[in-house]
């Protein structure tokens, strides 16, 4: 019988995972061998001679095949990072990105820049559109203590996993989940709206890659023909859900800057429309306020 160490196994792993056009082969490996083992990455080399057993070699093996028929990595160990905070995710609800985080950033320093100039300080109320897996929804509670956040989504299936991450991170006191369509479910007005909407052009759906195409809720990235029909919904809805000098903040494509700003201009409602980009100089956060 073959032995396998630990070493020996992410060797192979990394190299049957470059055969697969597997994108990032030794971290994948190493994120899913530690995942198996219950183990820190860091001790997978701090303990690189031991020895497996048949159960731990089984179980792995069926942990590659998995990632080898392109589910994501995140399906795969139920974990994803997201604003230095660890989510559960499942396949009910989109992965959190890394560029999604520019848009809680801007929330936080849209939050903080008005507390600064209220006294006493207020709670302020956000609404998440469509929250997901509440990544953007709980983050903010999270690192605002003075909001209190709406998350706000039509899958049921996604509203469970918002609401335990809020538990996970300890802000369910002030995190509301309701489910229904855009905007519908929210009674009250807030201060701010925040939306990570689907924005991917129906026909360009098929042409993402097998990770996010076969596997993310369609409904999560299908935006409809141009990609803004969600957008286009938002605009038009939010100002009647917005406090006096309220914003809207809401992830964009990184082609759909000047005709998601025409659309914004469309509405009297919004008086300062800006467009930000990311750090590779794309577009991808319309920025509205009504003040």
């Amino acid at each position: 019988m073959e032995i396998w160490t630990i070493q020996k196994l992410l060797d192979w792993t990394t190299e049957y995972f470059k055969k697969h056009n597997i994108t990032w082969p030794h971290l994948e490996a190493e994120i899913l061998l530690a995942f198996c083992l219950q183990l820190k990455r860091i001790e997978l080399y701090t303990d690189h001679d031991r020895i497996l057993g048949k159960t731990e070699l089984d179980n792995f093996k069926a942990l590659i095949k998995r990632r080898v028929n392109r589910e994501p990595i995140a399906y795969i160990t139920g974990s994803q990072p997201f604003m230095s905070l660890d989510f559960h995710v499942d396949r009910s609800v989109l992965i959190p990105r890394p560029e999604t985080e520019l848009l809680a950033e801007l929330v936080i320093e849209k939050i903080k820049e008005t507390l600064n100039q209220r006294s006493p300080a207020p709670t302020l109320l956000i609404a998440d559109v469509g929250t997901g897996s509440g990544c953007i929804a709980v983050s903010l509670a999270k690192y605002l203590p003075a909001v209190k956040v709406f998350g706000l989504d039509n899958s049921d299936q996604a509203i469970v996993i918002a609401h335990k991450n809020a538990v996970r991170h300890n802000v369910e006191q002030r995190c509301q989940f309701k489910v229904g369509d855009m905007l519908a479910p929210l009674q009250e007005k807030v201060d701010v709206i925040v939306s990570n909407p689907p924005y991917i052009p129906s026909d360009q759906i098929e042409k993402l890659a097998e990770d996010v195409r076969i596997w993310e809720p369609r409904q999560a990235l299908d935006g409809g023909n141009d990609g803004l029909v969600r957008i286009k919904e938002l605009l038009v809805s939010a100002p009647k859900h917005l406090n006096e000098a309220g914003e809207i903040f809401i992830e964009i494509g990184y082609d759909q800057g000047e005709a998601v700003k025409k659309l914004a201009a469309k509405n009297p409602a919004y008086k300062d429309i800006r467009i930000i980009k990311d750090l590779n100089k794309k577009d991808r956060i319309l920025r509205a306020s009504l003040a």
